[in-house]
């Protein structure tokens, strides 16, 4: 993987009860590693931010070069603005060890040099910091494409991903703030030869371990995420010239 390209719309966030600390936070993240140990990376992705009152929205990148740099992009929002939005990778050059990084098609920043100019390893999904099962959010649909050697955006064969989603204690009479489940879900197409991933779709109900979790709407997103794919594959192949390696 030389690159890639990732979109999804700002859920709506929920609260069973206030958060213990007055903060609680949910990461929307895609990070792709540049060396064999899994130690050197770049990201990107949303960050909710639970402030007591209501929750900022706000997207970010970070940089695993030699440390970890955080970096803002534009301001804060309070709410989902209802659109679907793109972060996007791609390398400085041909055979660049730095990777360009975009968010709604503007360039945000460049990553330091990595190890390497492609990745073997992706990851994409949502973590959740110090509220557990008393948070929700309706589904996000991370569409999530990689770059390959010929500049070309291709979705992920189904036997090459693996997924994992917390359950936590959801017994029946268990503390509801222990039952932190997410529910998950792969979305794929056929291909000549295989399955193809579509998206990776999650939602996080505020699970009480005696009643049964509520349903979230799906996101009917498709057609807007699929014109922006379609746009990334222009913006890539304008950048490179079509180039083949």
């Amino acid at each position: 993987m030389y690159g890639m390209f990732v979109t999804f719309t700002y859920p709506t966030p929920s609260y069973g009860a206030p958060p213990p600390y007055g903060v609680a936070d949910f990461y929307n993240e895609t990070q792709m590693f540049t060396d064999a140990a899994m130690t050197k990376s770049f990201a990107f992705g949303l960050n909710m931010h639970y402030i007591g009152t209501g929750t900022d929205f706000r997207p970010y990148w970070i940089d695993f070069t030699a440390d970890y740099t955080y970096h803002y992009i534009g301001d804060r929002a309070a709410e989902s603005d209802g659109r679907v939005h793109s972060f996007m990778a791609i390398p400085s050059c041909d055979n660049c060890k730095t990777w360009d990084i975009f968010y709604d098609f503007e360039q945000v920043g460049t990553t330091g040099a990595q190890p390497n100019p492609s990745s073997n390893h992706l990851m994409t999904g949502w973590t959740l910091i110090d509220m557990y099962g008393q948070v929700g959010l309706s589904q996000t649909r991370n569409r999530v494409m990689y770059l390959n050697g010929n500049y070309q955006f291709q979705r992920f064969d189904r036997t090459n991903i693996s997924t994992r989603a917390p359950a936590g204690n959801c017994a029946p009479g268990a503390d509801p703030k222990y039952c932190f489940r997410f529910d998950t879900a792969v979305t794929t197409t056929p291909s000549t030869t295989s399955e193809r991933v579509v998206s990776w779709d999650v939602t996080k109900p505020i699970v009480n371990p005696s009643a049964s979790p509520p349903v979230a709407a799906a996101e009917a997103t498709g057609a807007e995420a699929a014109a922006l794919e379609r746009r990334a594959q222009e913006f890539v192949d304008a950048r490179y010239g079509k180039a083949v390696r």
